[in-house]
């Protein structure tokens, strides 16, 4: 081999390294500045800050499933995920089935899918539909959740979709945030009428609720342990969300 042939790929190699670092160090940078953005609880920061902790658990630790839409040796959920469960699961709260419905009526479903918003909400919307087994579902989603600015579409369809079981907290004495995020990590397992059924069943005690919650699996019991984490007992506030 040159020496100077030799040199270019010893530096490429640097490079890569150098690259590889400073993009990791760049990952933990955000995270750490968002996780210092909700050190206390307010109305206004409940909503992402439950989404980050609780539901995809610090959007999936930085790591991200793989390309073949399984979701095989990852963990969280990512504003990017385009997955292969339940006939097709995508984004930061993994919408499927049912609530792909509300995904495709805030978008342009001509432009991703060649296809109406009628025809995907009829046909590719239930878990026996067979939707991520096309080509053109997952080339569609891959490139809409690709767009930094549907992100924020994502987070508003997270909180209406869970903004009735928290209004059925509300309604039943419940005031803080560690109580509302327990609504909220309940009812993104069992629907908002599943957990007003749980949370009744155990007299509307947030604290009863949980722990029954966390009996049920081992995914409910690592959500009941993020609830722990960000919004621990010891430190929650009254909010009005």
């Amino acid at each position: 081999m040159k020496k100077g042939k030799g040199l270019n790929i010893a530096l490429t190699i640097v490079s890569v390294m150098v690259i590889g670092v400073s993009g990791t160090l760049l990952v933990r940078y955000i995270r750490n500045k968002r996780k210092n953005n909700f050190n206390k609880t307010t109305s206004k920061n409940f909503w992402p800050k439950v989404l980050y902790g609780v539901i995809s658990r610090e959007y999936g630790g930085g790591k991200s499933c793989p390309n073949d839409c399984s979701s095989r040796g990852c963990y969280g959920k990512r504003y990017t995920d385009v997955l292969c469960l339940d006939s097709g699961t995508i984004g930061i709260a993994h919408f499927a089935s049912g609530g792909l419905k509300k995904v495709y009526e805030v978008m342009d479903t001509e432009k991703y899918f060649n296809r109406s918003k009628s025809e995907m909400i009829n046909n590719y919307s239930s878990k026996d539909s067979g939707a991520s087994s096309n080509q053109w579902w997952l080339d569609g989603f891959r490139k809409w959740v690709s767009e930094p600015k549907n992100n924020k579409v994502q987070d508003d369809l997270f909180r209406q979709s869970r903004q009735s079981a928290v209004d059925s907290a509300k309604e039943n004495g419940w005031t803080t945030d560690r109580e509302f995020a327990i609504a909220v990590g309940v009812s993104n397992s069992f629907g908002n009428s599943g957990f007003r059924s749980k949370a009744s069943n155990n007299g509307w005690d947030a604290e009863k609720t949980l722990e029954w919650y966390r009996r049920q699996s081992t995914h409910k019991n690592n959500r009941a342990i993020a609830i722990d984490r960000w919004f621990p007992k010891n430190k929650e506030v009254k909010i009005n969300i």
